[in-house]
């Protein structure tokens, strides 16, 4: 089975899950993950502690919060610990915090899709329709609204299926086109075409 990080790393550079789940190669310790994992867990104390959902929508002050979320689907093949869903009398709404700043007021594409795939578990496991979902990025203070449209449900269930097909036949995948994502890639020694 598959993670939604798993979504977020191919879309970034698709040879990390080869790295990770064909040749299995371990990774050394990263300072940013760690210091992210530090902001994460303060992003979610402050969000525990406010009145009503992160967005401060009137709609949603008296929504229940449901932290760490853990979501898993055999149909999917995939899994993730979702930060913060919002459970309204009407919908369902996922929210992924990213200790970062946006993209100019919009999501990563790498995070589009991770959101898009945890949005795909809701609905699996709630068995619901998800209509929007939110990337909250705290550096800019910025929450990024995505629309659950037919054409992302389906691009994402592409990406699923294309990283299973990397992990059980084992196929190496060309690596990113944008070479600036390897300069701080804990994968790079081990990446032909890459000057360590």
């Amino acid at each position: 089975m598959i993670t939604v990080s798993d979504v977020k790393q191919y879309l970034y550079c698709p040879k990390i899950i080869y790295f990770d789940h064909v040749l299995h190669v371990s990774k050394p310790a990263d300072q940013k993950l760690e210091t992210g994992k530090e902001k994460h867990q303060e992003m979610v104390g402050k969000e525990k502690r406010r009145k009503g959902a992160l967005f401060y929508d009137t709609e949603l002050d008296s929504a229940e919060k449901l932290f760490k979320v853990e979501l898993e689907s055999s149909r999917l093949g995939l899994k993730g610990v979702l930060d913060y869903l919002i459970r309204t009398e009407r919908e369902l709404i996922p929210v992924d915090y990213k200790f970062g700043y946006s993209n100019d007021g919009q999501a990563h594409l790498n995070h589009k899709y991770q959101l898009a795939a945890y949005a795909l578990l809701v609905e699996d496991s709630f068995q619901t329709t998800v209509r929007r979902a939110y990337v909250h990025y705290s550096r800019d203070r910025v929450n990024v609204r995505i629309d659950m449209t037919d054409e992302i449900r389906r691009r994402t269930s592409k990406t699923i299926g294309e990283i299973a097909r990397i992990v059980e036949e084992e196929i190496e995948p060309g690596g990113t086109r944008n070479s600036g994502r390897c300069i701080d890639c804990e994968y790079r020694r081990y990446c032909s075409g890459v000057a360590v």
